[in-house]
């Protein structure tokens, strides 16, 4: 009875949902078009992911079409950019209570260091990115993915569940048909079905791997548009130009390659050790504060975090978007931990040394985050060697905070 009582921690999710509605303001569209809606076209939401959102059936079965086609029924006298935006934000919302509840879950605690830790994520460029690319595809199919969570472990319902949402997910972004296979094998149960999402996934992929045909994204430009209210602009799908929606998969992997060719090799390793630098401090994070109450499962939240490196290294290669994509798999990493995670009722009290320690790491993540500037693809050059300072930092906690546990209690 105590668990199911503070399983709903009002004033703590009334916290969260704040700092991300001030996230939002801040870092969407880089911040300034939050404040001249009148002037923006689409006020805090990138026209990348508005055009993503935008493509649909209309010409053919084609990748990333799955949410345009369900707007375009919902919609068909066109999509009003202000509640589309009142969708992003809500999205990031929803994102950011799912954080919240998977913290508290992860470290089996209730009260103010779970929240700390929740609060200090978003404020960290971890939630800057999340910000910044609301109505990203990979946020919606997190979303779906956290489904399971509402079902029983190892059972039917959440093998359904696993099926759903990779289903759904890979429809919305083709990239998903790889990105969840992790999830996949180790929240299903050991039957015939675990094959399903592989299968679907050499489906999909053959399927979405040729570039689109004109008359696809034409039909798509014409079947919906985006409409700002307040000065009559209007948005409509557009494809070519080599954008990812439109080409196919080999085409794509040859333009972003040749950018590690025409840039200068100390500056792309740069750009990718900041990114992989914060993200590790994330993780190293979570997993010291889990060491008081989850210490069993820590083993197992890296292996499961570990377990997205062969399916997840060739997109972010790809796309360059090296933060985004570690913020979205640690996500689903914690996802899921918690979702395989024994059940236990949720310890109220004081914060313990370990949750102590990672608060500490993710203040100081947040206290050197850049308030400015796109963080998703190249988080600052004097971030560089913050991250580095910051990584020794945590693994230094993380082992010394090992061998304490190791050691035979007196």
């Amino acid at each position: 009875m105590q668990s199911r009582r503070q399983s709903l921690d009002w004033p703590g999710s009334v916290v969260v949902l704040l700092v991300a509605l001030v996230q939002f303001f801040r870092a969407g569209a880089l911040g300034s078009q939050c404040w001249r809606p009148g002037e923006s076209l689409t006020f805090c939401i990138d026209q990348y992911w508005v055009n993503q959102l935008l493509k649909n059936y209309a010409g053919g079965f084609t990748k990333r079409g799955f949410s345009g086609e369900v707007l375009r029924h919902l919609f068909p006298s066109g999509l009003d950019l202000i509640w589309l935006n009142a969708f992003a934000l809500l999205l990031l919302m929803a994102l950011a209570l799912l954080l919240y509840a998977l913290v508290r879950r992860l470290l089996a605690r209730s009260g103010w260091p779970p929240l700390l830790i929740s609060v200090l994520l978003l404020l960290a460029p971890f939630g800057k990115a999340l910000a910044e690319t609301a109505l990203d595809p990979l946020q919606l199919s997190v979303l779906l993915v956290a489904a399971v969570l509402l079902t029983p472990a190892k059972s039917p319902a959440r093998d359904g569940a696993v099926v759903v949402s990779f289903a759904l997910a890979s429809l919305i972004y083709e990239g998903c048909a790889l990105l969840l296979l992790p999830v996949g094998f180790w929240l299903m149960r050991a039957t015939p079905w675990r094959w399903l999402p592989p299968v679907l996934a050499a489906g999909l992929l053959l399927v979405f791997q040729q570039p689109d045909a004109p008359l696809v994204g034409q039909a798509a430009r014409e079947a919906l548009v985006a409409i700002n209210p307040l000065t009559g602009q209007e948005l409509r799908y557009r494809d070519g130009g080599g954008l990812a929606a439109s080409v196919s998969f080999s085409f794509n992997v040859k333009q972003e390659f040749g950018r590690y060719l025409t840039d200068a090799p100390r500056e792309t390793i740069s750009r990718m050790a900041r990114s992989l630098g914060a993200v590790l401090v994330y993780g190293i994070a979570v997993l010291t504060a889990m060491a008081d109450r989850r210490a069993s499962e820590r083993p197992v939240a890296f292996r499961v975090w570990l377990s997205w490196v062969p399916v997840a290294l060739p997109f972010v290669l790809i796309t360059h978007d090296w933060l985004r994509y570690g913020v979205i798999l640690l996500l689903l990493a914690m996802l899921v931990t918690a979702a395989q995670c024994e059940p236990l009722p949720l310890e109220s009290g004081p914060a313990t040394r370990p949750e102590l320690l990672a608060i500490g790491l993710l203040a100081m993540a947040a206290a050197v985050g850049p308030a400015t500037g796109d963080v998703r693809k190249f988080l600052p050059h004097n971030y560089f060697h913050a991250s580095l300072l910051m990584l020794l930092v945590a693994c230094v906690v993380l082992v010394v905070e090992q061998r304490r546990l190791s050691k035979p209690s007196a």
